[in-house]
Parts: C-alpha cells; structure tokens; sequence
C-alpha cells in the first residue's frame, strides 16, 4: 500500500479540520468555521486538549489495560478490551479486522490523538496568523496548544507502527494527502513540538488552572516547561522497540531533559467516575483493579518475594503474605504489604488458562477505586530517576546509576525498605525494572509494556506495536485482509503493510523472554 492517507480518512479521524484542507466534502458545521475565528472559542478549544489527551489515554477503551496484560504486569482473562487475547500463551497475532468486537482498543486512541493534533494545528495557526487579537494571552494558548499535539504526537509514535505529521507549516496539498512516517520519525516531530511548547513557556509567564490542566494548583508557566521536557525524556527512554534500539537512545540528552523537568510529581485530580460525570478520570485504572477485574501477575509479585513463583500454569491460589516475613527480611519489598491486597481465590475462568491466576490486586489507589476522589500520579519523579539512572547505567556510569538507586531519599529505600545495589550492570537494570514494574506500576499508560520490549523480555508473538487500525485501513479502500503484528509467524497477505519484513520487526522475538 502506498504511503499515503486520503482526505475522506483524514476527515474522519479528526474533530475540528480546517475547512479549506477537506476537498472532498466539507464536514465542519457553520457553527465550527465561526468557532475557528473566535479568539474566544478558539482559547476555549486550546484549553480542553490535554484534557482530552488524558482521558483518552486512560480510558476503558484504549490500550492500557490490554497492555499491561500483554506485559505480563496486569493479569485479567476477561475478554473486555481484548485483555483475554493479549495474555494468552503463547500470544496470538492481534486482530486488525473491522469486526474485531475489541479493535476499538487501538482505533479509539489513534482518532483521540488526531483529534487532539488537529484542533492544536487549528489554534496555532489563528495566533500565529495575526488576523485573529490573542492580546497578551496568545502565548500561552500557543504553548499550551504545542504541549498537547506533542504529546499526542509522543503516544502515536510510542504504540503505533506509523503515523502522519500535520502541523501549522505543513502544505495544501499535504494536508489533503498526508504521508506516513515511521515511530521514530513520528517521535522527532513530537519531540521538537515539545520543545517549541518548553520555549514558548520559559519566555513567558502565565498560569494554566485547573480547568485547563487538572493538577493541584493549577500549572505555571516554568511547571509547564518542566512537563514538556519530562514527558519528552519518558519519550525518548520508551520509543524503542527492542534492546538494541534502546542502547542505542541518545541517553546523554535524556539526562538533559530529565534535568529541566518535573520536581515534584505531576498527578491529576480525579473526582468521581466516569459514570458519575467525571470531567478528569482514569478508567482504565479502575477495571485494572477493581475487585473483581484485574490482578497483578504474579511475575511482579515475584519480583517482590521470591517465595511466590512468577508463573501459576496450574492456576494455584497463594498463601497471604506474612507482614514479619517482609519487614523483617531485607530482600522482600516493603510494598508487597502496603500497595497490594491478597485475595485468597480466583474468579477468572480456567478454561481460558489457569495462568491468569494471581492472588493478588494493586490496592495502592485505594483513595479512588470506590470513594472516586484521588490524585492519581501521570508522570513522577521516581519514573525520572529511573531514566536518570538508566541513562548512566547505559553511558557507562555505574555508580553513577547505583547511587540514584540507593538515595535513602528515593522510594526504592523509603517504600520499598530494599538493599542497596551494587555498581553491576545486570543488577543496576535488574532494579531499575523492578522499581518500573513496582513503584511506577500503572501511571501514565503503556509503560510497562514500553519497559518490557527495549529489554526483549516480551513473551515471543507479542504485538511491539499496533498496525493502523482496521478501521483507517478500511475507509482508506485497503483490501481484506489487514497486515499486523504478533503471533507465530506473519500473516500469509497483510495488506496495507509498510515494506521489507514488518512482521518480524514489530513481533517480540522472546530473545530475552522473561519465561
């Protein structure tokens, strides 16, 4: 297939398009065209995009949830969202077909992401076109309006094989008929957008509320370059599909970007349900928790007491763990005890495999799966001390990277009451993934399974990747059937494929398989 996506795809994978970029048939209202020329309703626009970002990543149906289960961090054999099909063993290809009842769970965040990128595109071009008056408060819709695309941006190009780059300077005639681009093509422009924001931000002052951007107190302008360049070092860490892509980041400037980024961790405000009205939420966390949905696999448990085996193929229910046996035994994390509830049987059904089993659940957001009132962590400092530390450890630096982990100040010490590390490569990696599976375990969205690919340690036949959802393909005018990722082995026609051997370069080989 050629690179190319047509018009009538465009438009419907996007909110507010341009009128002039739809030469097929214009889509937009009346209502919108004068909406697009209200400095007014075009702030009011600006002002709800990371919020759509956010939910959009975090909702039920998007990919967090499949993905944890496919990195063998969750653990549900529930068919919703295609949990059951993602942890499967041995792993399935994914199903790129219109009549998958669970496509939605790459489609729906592909369109959200567009659909942020292109309203972005529409609010930059208005200030920066100069017929439309911002006043003084054009700055910050600008930046805030390039931080939303970006990491937008970021996500397609760390889940998605492809993907197309529209921005303020692009062309006629490439809006109509935009390119694909490979993830890390993707990555750069979403990694330079995030500058521009960073820039933007730091040459000026102003104050984000928590209207715009859901955080206690509200976002400033320094807070807002401090989240670009922390959401650009967590892009630039995960971008890689395997280990040798990871070796290969140009950790030196994540050590940068980590520097200028967050102080303190950035959470979101999150009040009620979604069934309930909910402005901000996490969906996705609450069925990866709540009683009775999702487990925690029993790998991550393992990881914390080695007494528990990292696998249950014959789906046994586990002794509670002994509060004595953890504090009392250094090599036993600490958080065993304060972030997991054990549950003494199981509810999943044996027939769809007894290694879903686990006999535990995370509890550590207890303050929100039911009372529905929390502040939920997207993005922390600890994530960014483990890229600090990752970024030493892979330049070299040991100590460097083993002093980070052992700071009596740093959660590995306080929370997880564990031993220090020694300047050993394989150990410092072994506790950077331990503190990423544990301490981290949930926020944002994929990053367990972004962890789990740049170290190869996926199952052999999990997706590296999602294709361009059948849906995109389908409108497109692409034949049946779809290419896509994961399995046994490629499928025998996959159409709408990009060219050389795809497959195998979006499909965990299992060289490092953690089983």
């Amino acid at each position: 297939m050629k690179n190319r996506i047509l018009t009538i795809a465009l438009a419907g994978m996007v909110t507010f398009a341009s009128c002039a970029d739809l030469t097929v048939e214009n889509l937009n209202s009346p209502d919108t065209e004068r909406a697009l020329s209200s400095a007014s309703d075009l702030t009011t626009l600006a002002e709800g995009l990371v919020k759509t970002w956010y939910n959009a990543i975090h909702n039920y149906d998007g990919f967090k949830m499949p993905a944890a289960v496919l990195a063998d961090a969750s653990s549900c054999s529930w068919g919703n969202v295609g949990m059951r099909e993602m942890g499967t063993e041995p792993r399935p290809s994914f199903n790129n077909s219109p009549s998958y009842n669970y496509l939605y769970l790459a489609a729906t965040p592909f369109t959200r992401m567009y659909s942020v990128n292109s309203s972005a595109v529409d609010v930059i071009k208005a200030v920066q076109g100069g017929d439309i008056s911002f006043g003084s408060d054009g700055p910050r819709v600008e930046a805030l309006s390039h931080f939303a695309r970006g990491i937008a941006m970021g996500y397609i190009a760390l889940a998605y094989d492809r993907g197309y780059i529209i921005d303020e300077s692009t062309p006629q005639e490439e809006i109509i008929s935009p390119t694909l681009v490979d993830y890390n093509t993707m990555m750069t422009h979403a990694i330079e957008t995030l500058g521009k924001a960073a820039t933007l931000a730091k040459e000026n002052s102003f104050q984000l509320n928590e209207t715009v951007i859901k955080t206690p107190g509200g976002v400033s302008s320094d807070q807002l370059a401090q989240l670009a360049h922390s959401f650009i070092a967590r892009f630039m860490a995960n971008v890689a599909r395997t280990e040798a892509e990871r070796a290969a980041v140009d950790w030196a400037a994540v050590i940068t970007h980590v520097s200028s980024g967050i102080q303190t961790d950035f959470a979101i405000i999150n009040q009620l349900a979604p069934w309930q009205g909910a402005d901000w939420y996490d969906e996705a966390l609450i069925y990866s928790v709540y009683p009775g949905w999702g487990r925690v696999d029993m790998r991550v448990i393992n990881m914390m007491d080695n007494s528990y085996p990292s696998h249950n193929p014959d789906g046994a229910d586990f002794a509670a763990p002994d509060s004595a046996r953890i504090y009392d035994n250094a090599e036993v994390d600490d958080r065993l005890w304060t972030d997991y509830q054990h549950l003494p049987s199981n509810n999943f059904r044996p027939e769809r495999g007894l290694y879903f089993f686990s006999s535990f659940r995370y509890d550590r957001h207890r303050d929100y799966v039911g009372p529905w009132d929390a502040q939920l962590v997207d993005l922390s400092v600890s994530e960014m001390h483990m890229y600090h530390a990752e970024a030493l450890a892979q330049t070299g630096n040991l100590a460097g990277a083993a002093a980070i982990l052992n700071d009596p100040a740093g959660a590995r010490k306080v929370r997880g009451g564990l031993p220090d590390v020694a300047a050993d490569a394989a150990a410092i990696h072994a506790a950077i993934h331990h503190e990423r599976m544990v301490e981290t375990f949930l926020d944002g969205s994929g990053n367990e399974w972004f962890d789990m690919r740049g170290r190869d340690m996926l199952q052999a036949g999990s997706p590296l990747h999602w294709p361009i959802p059948a849906d995109v393909l389908e409108t497109l005018g692409v034949p049946l059937p779809y290419y896509t990722y994961g399995g046994a082995s490629a499928p025998a026609t996959g159409n709408g494929a990009p060219e050389g051997d795809y497959w195998t370069s979006g499909t965990a080989s299992g060289a490092k398989s953690w089983r």
